[in-house]
């Protein structure tokens, strides 16, 4: 599996991630995609044979992108241990809060992939970006830094989970805050802080070894 498009496909694939996330998968025509990104329906064709294909191209350029920037801070040599995950932390919810249509088709369609090899592929792509951090978790616990036998799956899973469930239920965390449900910046200034503070609270003090 390749990450690299063209420009046209980086538009199409665009305009295909919108309407999946609104309107849900099966309910998207290729035409509609078509006349969203502003081309023939043969282009669409040509460049992904199919609406499944798209999709699989959509997910590897998410995936593949968040690979890149894990990379860059598990394999930096001038960061922490603590502060790797503190930037992992912070990278993860940014790049929900800057691609919120893939993160909704996410949410939405993750029984969408009924295609094997599609199914295989991306699961690798997204087992890859996992063990990245549970690299950057072990080498801290080398150092002494972590605890050591933490349980990383389950990490993943409070962590990961929290942040998919703050973006899942913005309207109702808005409520609770007194801010306006549908002011998206006032989510991304209020909100996002706190559950970036926060969550770098949790990891740290499950992870630190008592006198680090």
């Amino acid at each position: 599996m390749t990450a690299t498009f063209t420009q046209k496909q980086l538009e199409i694939m665009e305009s295909a991630v919108k309407l999946f996330a609104g309107k849900g998968f099966d309910n998207t025509s290729v035409r509609d995609i078509a006349k969203a990104a502003d081309v023939n329906v043969a282009m669409i064709s040509y460049y992904f044979g199919s609406k499944e294909k798209l999709l699989e191209a959509i997910f590897i350029k998410y995936v593949t992108t968040m690979r890149g920037k894990l990379e860059e801070i598990v394999f930096a040599h001038d960061v922490t241990p603590a502060e790797k995950i503190d930037r992992i932390i912070e990278t993860y919810i940014d790049t929900i809060a800057a691609n919120r249509h893939f993160h909704l088709l996410m949410v939405r369609e993750q029984g969408v992939m009924k295609n094997k090899v599609m199914y295989d592929g991306v699961k690798s792509l997204k087992l890859k970006n996992t063990s990245l951090i549970k690299s950057a978790i072990k080498a801290g616990a080398k150092a002494g830094i972590f605890k050591k036998n933490v349980d990383i799956t389950i990490l993943a899973l409070t962590v990961f989970g929290t942040i998919n469930q703050a973006f899942n239920t913005q309207r109702f965390l808005c409520e609770q805050y007194r801010i306006d449900p549908d002011n998206e910046a006032e989510f991304l200034k209020v909100i996002i802080p706190r559950l970036k503070v926060h969550l770098k609270a949790v990891v740290r003090s499950y992870l630190l070894v008592a006198d680090k």
